[in-house]
């Protein structure tokens, strides 16, 4: 049976993904951790966030069952009880040493097991399936209703009663070539008296001694047909089991959904269900937009931002030092994963046009094994990044190439974001380079955005953001008056 509960069925997924270090420069984990102690939800939100939906229909068709999840949290809690607990249920591989019907004993235990959990399927199929409106929930209480009726179940549980041979066992066969065994056939089970006895009366006779059971044919055809059935029943484990597996792993990412939904509201922050635009037309528009990240570790409120980039395939931000704009670039990169995972957004709105993945190019401490400098280093995850990233993709560059001179920085950063604009890459660069931000804000370009930190007169970090050219200084005058309360003069 078909899950499909995060795409239709018909969806045939568009490769995509995200660069190596986008997780850990967006603090990302911390995030899969909110969402659940259960490692099974961690991991299904984790890899949600990793590989980006590129298709709107499909991110709205996930957004449907988030909210049918929402407003029914209870039958789709237990409906997530019944697929992991017979997602773990034991299967006992047999060993060379087993016989056939030994072998036949270990498979049947489990899926004896698993028809127990069908029928509480169809159960809360029956009670809460008429509740859901989403299609993915619509389709799924439909085939479970269809493939798992009473009349099938029962049907199951008669064959897998019959499995013990209480009234022996029925088969045929042929010979094959070289006179072996060929197409062993299972019948029902013989319910007639053989030979005019009752089977449970004390009549019985003997018509010759016991052959070694090893070397007995009728012996080896019956371990053949077990052996046989032995392998069927446990290929239906196999796929049982697969089915709740897939379906526990799925109900695992709504359920992590709903559980960051919950934290987020609980501390006072707006969330919404996002708006995808297509790709093609750059789009980014949100008001109240917060750090996922710095929400979840800070004990203070943060502060949210409004951005309009529609149109616009440059961000450059910049401004004062400590102003939130690290803060700024992670909150964006987060939304768009969030967004095109079917996720909630942290904000107030938000709409962003589809992106093949989202990479990241942030500063990074020096190598210590001093086997090369660190612009060389950033040099190198450029390179890297630039091998594995597509036009329609989003980079995210946090002070990149901040290690070298100003003037080598804007040689090195100016060329690069002129070729990966052209080739449709959308950027946006935090950066303390002016010379860099100075000179591009001079082209207006119609497609740049430029923003930039805010503070009050007294040097305070407002850490919100305004459409503002950049500034010749990050005022790094106001930190070193924050940290040692006196001006860098009065030293």
């Amino acid at each position: 049976m078909q899950v499909n509960l995060l795409h239709p069925a018909d969806y045939d997924p568009r490769p995509a993904g995200n660069g190596d270090n986008t997780f850990d420069d967006l603090g990302l984990e911390s995030l899969c951790a909110a969402a659940s102690d259960d490692p099974v939800i961690r991991d299904a939100v984790r890899a949600g966030l990793a590989a980006p939906v590129t298709d709107p229909e499909v991110i709205r068709y996930r957004h449907a069952v988030l909210a049918d999840c929402r407003t029914h949290p209870i039958p789709v809690r237990e409906l997530y009880r019944i697929a992991s607990r017979a997602s773990e249920v034991r299967r006992r591989k047999a060993g060379p040493l087993h016989r056939a019907s030994g072998k036949l004993l270990l498979a049947l235990e489990p899926l004896t097991e698993l028809i127990t959990f069908l029928r509480q399927l169809r159960a809360l199929c029956d009670r809460d399936g008429h509740r859901f409106r989403a299609p993915g929930l619509t389709h799924l209480m439909a085939v479970i209703a269809a493939e798992l009726d009473d009349r099938y179940l029962d049907s199951v549980e008669t064959q897998l009663a019959a499995l013990d041979f209480d009234r022996g066992l029925h088969i045929s066969a042929g010979l094959g070539a070289g006179n072996r065994i060929a197409g062993i056939v299972l019948h029902e089970p013989l319910r007639r008296r053989r030979f005019g006895f009752d089977r449970t009366s004390r009549h019985a006779f003997r018509v010759i001694d016991e052959p070694d059971p090893e070397f007995d044919p009728v012996m080896q055809l019956r371990d053949r047909a077990v052996s046989v059935i032995a392998d069927v029943v446990d290929d239906a484990v196999v796929h049982m089991q697969d089915f709740f597996r897939r379906l526990s792993t799925e109900l695992a990412f709504y359920i992590g959904c709903l559980a960051l939904h919950d934290r987020f509201r609980n501390a006072g922050l707006a969330v919404c269900l996002p708006t995808p635009h297509p790709a093609g037309t750059p789009r980014l528009r949100c008001t109240g937009l917060h750090d996922v990240t710095l929400c979840l570790t800070s004990g203070h409120p943060v502060v949210g931002n409004d951005i309009d980039a529609t149109g616009r395939t440059l961000i450059v931000i910049t401004g004062a030092n400590s102003g939130g704009k690290s803060t700024l670039l992670r909150s964006i990169g987060t939304a768009q994963l969030m967004m095109q995972a079917g996720m909630y957004v942290v904000a107030d709105t938000f709409e962003a046009d589809i992106r093949d993945g989202v990479f990241t190019h942030f500063v990074t401490d020096e190598d210590r094994s001093l086997s090369h400098g660190k612009l060389v280093d950033e040099l190198a995850r450029m390179s890297r990044i630039i091998d594995r990233i597509t036009p329609n993709s989003l980079l995210l560059c946090n002070e990149s190439f901040s290690s070298t001179s100003e003037h080598d920085a804007t040689r090195i950063a100016a060329p690069l974001v002129d070729a990966l604009l052209e080739t449709g890459v959308s950027v946006a660069f935090v950066t303390h380079l002016y010379e860099f931000a100075h000179r591009r804000y001079r082209s207006a370009h119609p497609t740049d955005l430029f923003l930039r930190a805010g503070h009050r007169s007294d040097g305070t970090r407002t850490f919100s953001f305004t459409p503002a050219p950049p500034e010749p200084t990050s005022h790094a005058d106001d930190v070193f008056r924050w940290i040692f309360d006196r001006t860098p003069a009065d030293r």
